[in-house]
C-alpha cells in the first residue's frame, strides 16, 4: 500500500488508486493511527497532503473509501477489500523499510528520527495486538 519514502514523497497504492503523499503528513503513523482507531472505535480516517492536491482514506465497519480531492472530489469505493489484509500489508510495508519511514519527517535531527522510529514500532505493536484478538 505504501512504499518508496524518498526525497519527501512516497507512493500510496490501493487497487486502481495512486497517490503521492508528501512528508507534510506523517504517512506511516497516520495510517497506523487510522487502523488502530478503526479497531478501537469502528471507524478510522487518514488525510494525506500531496502539496496541491490531497486525499483521505476512510474506514468504516462495512466500507473502505478514498476521497480524492483534485479539481473535483472523487470517491473511490474499495469496500470489497478485507481490512485485515490491508492491515497486514501496511505493517509489512512499513517493516520492510523502517529506516526510510523513520526518516520520513521534517526533521534532520538524529534523536527525533530515532524517536519517530520508536513511535512507529510502538504503533505497529499496538495494531498487531489489536488484530490478534
Amino acid at each position: 500500500m505504501i512504499c518508496n519514502p524518498k526525497y519527501g514523497w512516497c507512493n500510496f497504492d490501493l487497487k486502481s488508486f495512486h497517490g503521492s503523499p508528501s512528508y507534510l503528513t506523517d504517512v506511516p503513523v497516520d495510517l497506523l493511527n487510522a487502523f488502530i482507531q478503526y479497531r478501537t472505535t469502528g471507524t478510522g480516517i487518514a488525510w494525506f497532503d500531496e502539496e496541491g492536491t490531497e486525499f483521505t482514506l476512510v474506514i468504516t465497519p462495512y466500507s473502505l473509501f478514498v476521497i480524492e480531492e483534485k479539481d473535483k472530489p472523487v470517491l473511490h469505493d474499495f469496500s470489497e477489500i478485507k481490512i485485515n489484509n490491508l492491515e497486514k500489508e501496511l505493517i509489512e510495508d512499513i517493516e520492510k523499510d523502517l529506516i526510510g519511514w523513520s526518516e520520513f519527517i521534517t526533521s534532520d535531527d538524529r534523536e527525533e528520527v530515532i524517536m519517530h522510529r520508536d513511535e512507529i514500532r510502538n504503533k505497529i505493536a499496538m495494531l498487531k495486538e489489536l488484530t490478534s484478538k
